[in-house]
């Protein structure tokens, strides 16, 4: 198993590369033997430790027993401790590790951070994918490297089983943490683990090795389709927006693999239901001019018009403002907004409505610049009268779930410029502006 950990660093450049890389320690079997070896290496690491504290004093006696162990090795030693009333729920507590190892990454510039999954894990890993019916691309189990959330991920005891494991804490008298809750079976993975895979071992005891063949079969054909995706892509996808018609011109399947491919990438669960879901969603409103949407998560969106279909974040009604007195630069919510004196001769060519900056013929101060509020109103360029805006960013198309991040130069409750969508008459100019507005992302 050393040699083996050890062929691993070498073929990855890791081993002499003098950088500090993380391990994540629960202070079980499996992470304590990976420390144990790694530390054996030589290599720079850091064990971070992250106390869920679901069981109360046993938690907090496991904590205790992994910085013990790194006192013991001088191994540089990071913990937290979650709040008792967060989520208990094997979801939360992946999202919540995944969010302290990006501090660590981060807090300690780590080139890397090492997790101790193995064998034994990627066979449950499998059987839960297939159960959920996440297809070839769940088949593919556990990559030995990759990266989540800008963090490169190692784990070099892929090759080996839960069997494996003990007997090395057992030849180096390790002392791991015994997690209770491991051996709960309402717990999905644990039931796969007490239940299921001991069943299917009466029927093949390789069948660890089995399903880990079956992964690399699959990995296999993921870079067969990826390929040809790639191929295919820059024709129906736009700065990160699938074309509607150009999506709707390929076959099912090919239209049901971007669907998965979109969520997998924003770190969305999925299972064949939800990809069905999704599916049937663009059918049923791949005509909508403004858009309909679908709730992905909590937080995002998948929109669907006739013109595109793309994420967007829910933007919920904001009523903060800044008071425009003159000429000047101001900063809102993030962006820059300049308004200036302008002098020089007649511009080559004037912006588009759908631009961030403008010319106008005057500029009645003071004015305010916000979000939409109820009874907003604007006399859109081009047209007499006004009208709501509310029935303007309809008339224009814009997608519901826009329309509150869209920043707007106000005279009271009228609208004087939508920026990226519309000037008003009262601002348009004559033969030479006076002058010039812009909003930048700071």
């Amino acid at each position: 198993m050393f040699e083996e950990v050890k062929n691993f660093l070498t073929k990855k450049g890791l081993l002499c590369s003098g950088d500090t890389y993380l391990v994540g320690f629960s202070g079980g079997f499996d992470s304590m033997c990976l420390l144990h070896i790694l530390n054996r290496l030589g290599l720079k690491v850091v064990a971070v430790h992250l106390n869920h504290n679901w069981r109360g004093a046993e938690s907090d006696e496991e904590e205790e027993n992994c910085a013990e162990f790194c006192e013991k090795y001088k191994i540089p030693f990071c913990s937290k401790k979650l709040d008792a009333a967060a989520k208990k729920t094997e979801t939360a507590a992946r999202e919540a590790r995944q969010k302290f190892f990006k501090e660590c990454y981060e807090k300690y510039d780590a080139k890397g951070l090492f997790l101790a999954h193995t064998k034994s894990d990627n066979a449950e890993t499998v059987i839960y994918r297939m159960i959920k019916g996440t297809g070839i691309k769940g088949l593919c189990g556990i990559a030995k490297h990759n990266s989540i959330n800008g963090c490169q991920i190692f784990r070099p005891l892929m090759n080996f089983s839960r069997k494996d494991i003990e007997n090395y804490c057992r030849k180096f008298s390790l002392n791991p943490n015994n997690d209770s809750s491991n051996n709960s079976v309402k717990y999905k993975r644990n039931f796969i683990r007490h239940k299921i895979l001991p069943e299917m071992k009466e029927i093949n005891p390789e069948v660890e090795d089995k399903l880990y063949n079956l992964s690399q079969i699959a990995v296999s054909q993921e870079r067969i389709i990826n390929e040809y995706l790639g191929l295919i892509e820059n024709k129906v996808k736009v700065n990160g927006k699938f074309l509607t018609a150009k999506f709707l011109e390929f076959s099912e399947d090919v239209q049901k693999r971007f669907i998965m491919n979109f969520l997998i990438e924003n770190s969305i669960d999925y299972d064949s239901r939800k990809v069905d879901e999704i599916l049937e969603f663009i059918y049923e409103n791949h005509g909508a001019s403004c858009g309909k949407t679908i709730s992905l998560t909590e937080k995002l969106m998948l929109l669907v018009n006739k013109d595109y279909i793309y994420p967007v974040a829910g933007i919920e009604k904001c009523f903060e403002s800044v008071e425009i007195t003159g000429c000047g630069t101001y900063e809102f919510c993030g962006y820059t907004f300049c308004a200036a004196r302008y002098d020089k001769e007649l511009p080559e060519k004037f912006p588009s409505e759908r631009e961030y900056y403008a010319y106008t013929c005057s500029l009645p101060f003071p004015l305010s610049l916000r979000f939409r509020k109820d009874g907003d109103i604007i006399n859109p360029f081009g047209m007499d009268g006004s009208m709501k805006l509310k029935k303007f960013f309809i008339n224009k198309h814009i997608p519901k779930p826009e329309r509150n991040g869209i920043i707007l130069l106000c005279k009271n409750e009228e609208v004087l410029w939508a920026a990226g969508c519309c000037l008003s008459n009262k601002l348009r100019c004559g033969d030479i502006p006076e002058y010039v507005i812009k909003l930048e992302k700071r």
